[in-house]
């Protein structure tokens, strides 16, 4: 019996070391996604002072899934604030597990919309070029 304890402790303790690495590299993700926004938004302050904003054309379902994944974010950020002490050893295991499948969920979902910022950028990047040929 000890030597499953110990077993399922070690478990946890590794799913607690991987969701750790997973959240450093999602803070680093929104880290280097804001300073990518910061730059686009200063660039493109500095190209055009008469226009404060850049109006970017989605498809509502992107827009929806945009809203989602900052939603989801918020949720996540203020579910690790508020940890239940009071629960058993599996339902510990049951919502590490479930939350490092959901960190899983997230991490796809910014690298979406890595690719979808990328796709927007060389599409501007484009329209720039075409613009400015004559």
């Amino acid at each position: 019996m000890g030597d499953a304890v110990d077993k399922m402790l070690a478990g946890m303790a590794a799913s607690r070391q991987t969701m750790n690495r997973q959240l450093a590299k999602i803070d680093e993700i929104m880290e280097r996604s804001n300073n990518t926004l910061l730059h686009i938004e200063s660039n493109s302050k500095n190209l055009c002072p008469a226009e404060s904003q850049k109006v970017y054309n989605i498809s509502p379902k992107c827009e929806l899934a945009l809203s989602k994944i900052l939603e989801n974010f918020k949720l996540l950020m203020r579910s690790s604030d508020q940890r239940e002490e009071a629960c058993s050893a599996l339902e510990g295991c049951l919502a590490y597990r479930h939350r490092v499948e959901h960190l899983g969920s997230s991490v796809r979902k910014l690298v979406a919309l890595y690719e979808t910022v990328g796709q927007m950028r060389n599409l501007q990047e484009d329209q720039d070029a075409s613009e400015d040929s004559p």
